[in-house]
């Protein structure tokens, strides 16, 4: 087995890992929020995502002009997430399997990204330590790895911005590491930034931090290069228009009848149902940050690194922690700042990992083998999930013409839920819009009625 791993090289390893990955976005079909993105965003009604929308207003999405508009208006009446849902609604515009093959490409470029950034090494330097450790990190330690990561409307949310914004600051951390002045990316540092800004709440609001410390320490060593000043900048300004978006307290009137509007119980639901199970998730990425500083702590600057990209990942939560709402999802930009902290820590103590494992290999051997019984678990659950979606679609098409057609609601492997939790699908994400409802005022109800033609659809009560 020794001489087996060490034949392999780290290259097919990530070939082998994106090549599962590819399979699983062919296995999730489009549901839930990629079925109401099909359609142009109704500004003036309640949009296409509340209860008792009205399909005769939904105008499917025809061309790129119509994503434009439609943005708009969800940025008027929904909320300011223009960047992420413009790539949502181009592809389930389009046939999935563009996105399927260009969600391998983001996935890559995250990875590639997480450790260019993490370990400033080249990517001739990366290995199948580096590689695995942060896979592993992803896999494990991600919140609803099925809606950050595969899911369409989720993953252009989340995967995505996450990879637009350690894109942004890479030139920042490069000119960090190198302590000297680098050739300015003038041209794309304004642009990135701008996006990076206009992303995601969580993850916008802590590159903004990240980057201020940046431009602190630049400053400090009177080597503040004009390209930082205007991406910094462009930073501020795409972060205003993301949190200024009417369309957030447009949303907030929507939806206040299932708001808490008690400060208290706000922060109390938030702590337990979000920050708590993801912090818990992430800890174990604490372990080569603590070995860092008891063992391997090597300089000044690498600490700071260390701490500030810790840091951010705490503050992504606490950001979170303010939110009317913390779904555990809005926790991926926190795990994805820790492993960068965490492989920075890493790469300073590998010598102490390899030489723990050196003599362990059956602690390897077995860790392998049940990640890959996960990643089986996964593709299992979600071939069952798609063929169940494939027979519901035969009974609409049989049932067409009824007035009301009822339809099995999904149904999981009992064991999926306790041993691969939200790495896959399970009954939480079931319930928040993976399946349908069992009454037919449900927003996905109406917007599948009406994609496939039908007058009502419900799920047979359970």
């Amino acid at each position: 087995m020794k001489n087996f791993f060490g034949r392999l090289t780290w290259q097919s390893i990530f070939a082998a890992y994106l090549a599962i990955f590819f399979l699983r976005n062919l296995l999730m079909p489009n549901v839930a929020d990629d079925n109401s993105y099909k359609f142009i965003w109704d500004g003036a009604g309640k949009g296409n995502l509340i209860n008792g929308i009205d399909p005769n207003r939904l105008q499917p999405v025809e061309s790129f002009a119509d994503i434009l508009y439609s943005q708009w208006q969800h940025y008027f009446a929904w909320g300011g997430r223009t960047i992420a849902h413009i790539f949502a609604q181009f592809f389930v515009w389009q046939d999935k399997i563009f996105f399927d093959v260009a969600n391998v490409f983001v996935f890559a470029a995250l990875v590639l990204l997480l450790f260019k950034v993490g370990t400033g090494l080249s990517l001739r330097q990366m290995n199948k330590s580096y590689l695995l450790f942060t896979l592993a990190g992803m896999y494990f330690c991600a919140p609803s790895l099925i809606i950050t990561t595969v899911w369409l409307t989720g993953t252009c949310n989340y995967l995505w911005m996450c990879t637009l914004i350690l894109l942004f600051l890479l030139p920042f951390v490069e000119a960090y590491r190198r302590k000297k002045l680098v050739p300015s990316p003038a041209f794309l540092v304004p642009i990135l930034g701008l996006i990076a800004g206009w992303s995601i709440e969580p993850g916008a609001a802590v590159a903004v931090f990240i980057t201020f410390v940046f431009v602190m320490h630049f400053r400090r060593q009177k080597n503040l290069q004009p390209w930082m000043k205007v991406g910094f900048a462009c930073l501020v300004v795409g972060f205003a228009i993301l949190m200024l978006a009417p369309g957030n307290l447009h949303r907030a009137d929507l939806i206040s009848d299932h708001l808490q509007h008690d400060i208290a119980q706000v922060l109390y639901a938030n702590f337990v149902g979000g920050f708590l199970p993801v912090f818990l998730r992430e800890v174990i990425l604490f372990v080569p940050i603590v070995l860092y500083f008891i063992k391997a702590k090597t300089s000044p600057e690498v600490t700071r690194f260390i701490l500030t990209f810790a840091a951010a990942s705490v503050l992504s939560l606490m950001v979170m922690m303010c939110a009317p709402m913390f779904p555990e999802r809005a926790g991926f930009p926190s795990t994805i700042f820790l492993l960068v902290a965490s492989l920075a820590a890493f790469k300073e103590v590998l010598p102490l990992v390899k030489s723990f494992f050196r003599h362990r290999i059956k602690i390897l051997v077995v860790l392998a083998a049940l990640w890959s019984i996960s990643l089986l678990g996964c593709l299992y659950v979600e071939a069952e999930f798609l063929n169940q979606i494939v027979v519901r679609n035969e009974i609409v098409a049989a049932h067409k013409n009824d007035d009301l057609v009822i339809v099995p609601p999904i149904e999981l492997p009992a064991w999926s839920e306790t041993l691969l939790g939200s790495r896959t699908w399970d009954k939480l994400t079931l319930l928040l819009g993976g399946d349908l409802k069992s009454y037919d005022s449900n927003n996905r109800n109406i917007v599948f009625a009406h994609i496939h033609g039908l007058k009502k659809i419900v799920t047979a009560k359970e």
